[in-house]
């Protein structure tokens, strides 16, 4: 078990972030990776102690991050499905028409639980879960500047062959942590999904 404490980042720029399936790109210009269930285009293979974090929430343990829960959206249309593109225009539409803030909010932190089962969202200081979902709903993940200074981490979640799906998103406190959330999550998929080879 364990929380990021790293201290922000001031590097800037993209992470080229892609797996043994991966395409090469990134989802727009201030996407600093991603991660999809359908193609695998999201990380760099992971360095032992990123993996080992990884392989220790599947094998039982769990990773968590104090992040700040931006915003969740429901019940919305997979028109074309554009991805992580998709996903950033999303939010940023709804920031736009102030259906969700800019800036999440100090009372809205949260501990973001991941596991071999998938995510949960608990209240800090509390065995509260707000939020559940298993890994097998959870279809991208993407990690983004937002233009204001704000590292951003997107999961888009859904039923397999569905054409509506789920957004949660979360502000972090640094490009670091963002990067690390998805990775490890990237890995956690991974390792569960990937048969082991004799």
């Amino acid at each position: 078990m364990f929380r990021n404490k790293k201290k922000k980042s001031k590097k800037e720029g993209d992470n080229s972030l892609s797996s043994k399936n991966s395409s090469s790109g990134k989802a727009s210009s201030s996407s600093s990776g991603q991660w999809s269930r359908s193609s695998g285009t999201g990380f760099e293979p992971s360095s032992e102690s990123q993996r080992s974090s990884g392989v220790s929430a599947v094998l039982g343990g769990v990773a968590e991050f104090k992040v700040k829960l931006l915003a969740v959206l429901d019940s919305l249309e997979d028109v074309d499905n554009q991805g992580a593109i998709g996903m950033i225009n999303t939010i940023d539409l709804n920031q736009q028409y102030r259906r969700i803030p800019f800036i999440a909010k100090d009372e809205s932190q949260v501990i973001l639980v991941l596991f071999k089962y998938g995510i949960k969202v608990m209240e800090v200081n509390s065995p509260v879960v707000l939020y559940r979902h298993p890994l097998y709903s959870i279809q991208r993940v993407v990690c983004y500047d937002d233009g204001l200074g704000k590292q951003v981490v997107a999961i888009k979640v859904g039923q397999p062959r569905k054409t509506k799906y789920g957004l949660l998103a979360f502000q972090c406190n640094s490009q670091d942590q963002a990067t690390e959330i998805c990775r490890t999550l990237a890995t956690i998929i991974e390792v569960i999904t990937t048969p082991e080879r004799s």
